[in-house]
């Protein structure tokens, strides 16, 4: 099987989100993507992020439209910094005949060299980027491809999605509208959970 895994905080999943993964999906024939909510991100040591459960609940609702999406939780029962490389594992090993394929934006492509255990990272996944705005993704797929020989790198052929979950959050806060960049229901979610302070104006 062909196994897409897409990490992230999701706080809050937007329609950027559901389009990487719907692009890359058609691009490399996935069988199914994986959408990981990280449970605490090395990147994001001491930031607030939303409770686990709110994240789920917003996931869930946004990929229930997508039949070869789902939701897994593997990160938050693991509990601890969720370290890719440790996930991979755990999906390698459990699906040892799957090919796995790791999402990313040119952003975390850019930053790749400095995650945990790369190298053996790079050899358990192929990577596929999606263009972010200002990140030449080419260019920085054949540096890497240069310096990790045996990486197996695809570029996502769409256009740069620059939806920030920073913004969202923020507009959020002041009960500014955001409802036209979250999937079908995460909005509602939001409100009836009350994350966000006081949640979305819908």
């Amino acid at each position: 099987m062909k196994h897409g895994l897409f990490g992230g905080t999701f706080d809050p999943p937007h329609v950027g989100h559901l389009m990487m993964a719907e692009v890359a999906r058609e691009s490399l024939n996935l069988d199914v993507v994986d959408f990981i909510p990280a449970n605490i991100p090395p990147h994001k040591l001491g930031q607030h992020v939303q409770s686990a459960t709110l994240r789920v609940k917003m996931l869930e609702t946004a990929v229930a439209q997508f039949p070869f999406f789902r939701v897994s939780t593997i990160e938050l029962e693991r509990q601890g910094i969720s370290y890719t490389i440790d996930t991979v594992r755990a999906i390698s090993a459990e699906n040892p005949e799957d090919e796995l394929f790791l999402l990313v934006g040119a952003d975390m492509l850019k930053d790749l060299p400095h995650w945990k255990e790369i190298d053996e990272l790079l050899a358990l996944v192929t990577v596929v980027a999606a263009p972010r705005p200002g990140i030449l993704l080419q260019e920085t797929a054949d540096a890497l491809q240069k310096q990790y020989g045996h990486a197996r790198m695809v570029v996502l052929s769409m256009p740069e999605l620059d939806i920030s979950s920073t913004w969202l959050r923020e507009r959020m806060r002041n009960r500014l509208r955001v409802d036209p960049l979250l999937p079908a229901g995460v909005a509602e979610v939001i409100l009836r959970e009350g994350g966000y302070r006081n949640g979305p104006v819908s």
